[in-house]
């Protein structure tokens, strides 16, 4: 492996349920207008940088997939062809999907909430049958296990174990090769992925937060240590 391998990371920017403040989870939610601008101004940013990718990674779900395709758009395609994966998903959010988040605190109290949404272990209600199908259905049945395999809600434990065959099977040995890596992702999916990575502790895992379009260069030595994070606009052009 090279001395330095990149990741560079980046929650999906922002989609129409996130302009409304709603729990989007699994449902294959459009990017808002802000969105679209976002992520191209991403990429344009790294053009600048004459950033390019070995590998990118994003989910099946169409906010983080078009956040890619318009960033790679704008600084190039990766030499390899781009995986989209549904381990990459956004958490599931369960019976909470599609509700406002006000209104889910009207329901279930501010405090339950605040438990499912930033806790590790606890998992909301599941999703009915009838809901679950229709989200099911959104996807190309070749992007998905069987469903009766799919989760009907997730904890962040859930997602983490979820994301991390994704990442020891594809992303790690590019990174042992000291390639550089594009993952776009959701922001339950990459604190998941970061709990992992810096050894957060269920106790503090609450107060990690992942803000939408702000891509951050991780480097890694050779024991796949991240040795620095810096944000892309920190970067010399």
């Amino acid at each position: 492996m090279a001395e330095c391998a990149t990741l560079v990371v980046l929650r999906h920017a922002q989609s129409e349920w996130n302009r409304t403040n709603r729990f989007t989870g699994w449902m294959d939610v459009p990017l808002s207008e802000l969105g679209i601008a976002q992520a191209t101004r991403i990429g344009e940013q790294m053009r600048a940088r004459s950033m390019r990718f070995d590998l990118a990674v994003t989910s099946v779900l169409s906010r983080a997939g078009h956040s890619l395709d318009l960033i790679i758009g704008r600084c190039g395609a990766p030499s390899r062809p781009v995986v989209r994966s549904w381990r990459l998903n956004d958490r599931h959010y369960g019976a909470l999907t599609g509700m406002g988040k006000d209104a889910a605190a009207a329901s279930y109290g501010a405090a339950q909430v605040h438990i499912w949404r930033r806790g590790f272990a606890a998992a909301p209600p599941p999703l009915d049958a009838q809901r679950q199908q229709a989200i099911v259905m959104q996807f190309d049945e070749a992007s998905l296990p069987h469903p009766d395999a799919l989760p009907r809600t997730e904890s962040l434990r859930d997602t983490l174990d979820r994301v991390l065959p994704l990442w020891e099977s594809t992303v790690t040995p590019a990174l042992r090769k000291g390639e550089s890596v594009l993952m776009v992702a959701h922001g339950n999916a990459l604190r998941a992925l970061f709990k992992h990575l810096d050894g957060i502790d269920d106790m503090q895992i609450p107060s990690l937060e992942v803000a939408h379009a702000e891509p951050l260069v991780l480097r890694f030595d050779e024991s796949l240590r991240i040795v620095s994070r810096t944000g892309l606009g920190s970067l010399p052009r």
